[in-house]
């Protein structure tokens, strides 16, 4: 049982900024896909909720720092990962908590308190429970707030998951992701929505682009052609120490849908034929694919074949 708040909403009261907490009684906690599921399901549940005022989460005592981030560029298999990693049950994995997003999003919050917020923030989502790795999937767009996030916690390692960026085009053109569409993201996307082929396929050149000047030994890039076999590898890198069961574990959940709850097996989609719009934002964003190819290592390489 956890006796952890969870904060789940930045919201307002008048002039008044402050944090929604949900309480999770019993239940087992985010076993869900992503994080929003987590909170759907509890508020459905009726769990109990409070408000704080927003500098509450200046005065969250910190456990110990999480035991890995996970950024990546979107539909890439990131959510594999997660759920890989949340298939072991002394792991809490945070999937793209809506709060994060909120905060980053926030204007008018006190700059010299902003980011010890936020730091407090990601300390409640973990908890405190003893003995339990904490890991943060973060949304892809929170690339662009990249050098802030890892300050925050210079000892956490990273993985940054990304894929052939045709194949990532496709998908977000099909599928245009919600933050595509958020006004308060359009001057961080290069002053517009992004909406259709090229305006996507800029804001896939930053994603691509965001973790290269920050490249170092706590880093470790992972091609979607990599997964799952990469898992042992991101194990490695968060230096966590799994038993027998517990890698075989992670291989079990890794053979069904991440994205869905519950073992519905994983069926990979074809690649359609690339637009012709589609075909001439591409250069740009195949020189970035080329160079993370490069940096991967050869023992990296070994998985993508």
């Amino acid at each position: 049982m956890s006796t952890d708040w969870i904060p789940c909403e930045l919201t307002t009261a008048g002039q008044r900024s402050l944090v929604r907490w949900i309480h999770p009684g019993a239940k087992p906690l985010f076993t869900e896909p992503f994080f929003r599921q987590t909170i759907d399901a509890l508020v459905q549940a009726n769990a109990v909720q409070k408000l704080t005022p927003l500098e509450a989460l200046a005065e969250v005592a910190p456990a110990k720092a999480p035991a890995g981030f996970i950024f990546h560029v979107s539909r890439c298999g990131s959510t594999l990962v997660s759920r890989s990693l949340a298939g072991i049950p002394r792991h809490r994995v945070v999937s793209e908590p809506a709060p994060v997003n909120q905060w980053l999003l926030a204007h008018g919050l006190d700059p010299q308190a902003k980011w010890p917020q936020l730091k407090g923030l990601i300390h409640a989502l973990c908890g405190t429970a003893v003995g339990v790795d904490c890991f943060i999937k973060f949304t892809s767009w929170n690339l662009l707030h990249l050098p802030q996030l890892l300050a925050l916690f210079p000892a956490t390692p990273w993985v940054f998951v990304y894929r052939d960026p045709v194949d990532v085009l496709q998908s977000l053109v099909a599928r245009p992701p919600r933050w595509a569409a958020l006004p308060q993201l359009a001057p961080a996307l290069g002053g517009h929505q992004a909406d259709g082929p090229q305006a996507l396929a800029q804001v896939l050149q930053r994603l691509f682009a965001a973790p290269l000047p920050h490249w170092s030994g706590r880093a470790l890039a992972i091609n979607y052609a990599q997964l799952p076999a990469a898992m042992a590898d991101i194990a490695e890198h968060f230096g966590l120490r799994l038993d027998a069961a517990e890698q075989a574990r992670m291989v079990h959940v890794a053979q069904y849908d991440a994205k869905q709850a519950g073992e519905v097996p994983f069926r990979p989609r074809e690649r359609a034929p690339v637009s012709e719009a589609m075909g001439s934002a591409m250069a740009p964003l195949n020189q970035l694919w080329d160079q993370w190819e490069a940096m991967r290592t050869p023992s990296e390489a070994l998985h993508a074949h």
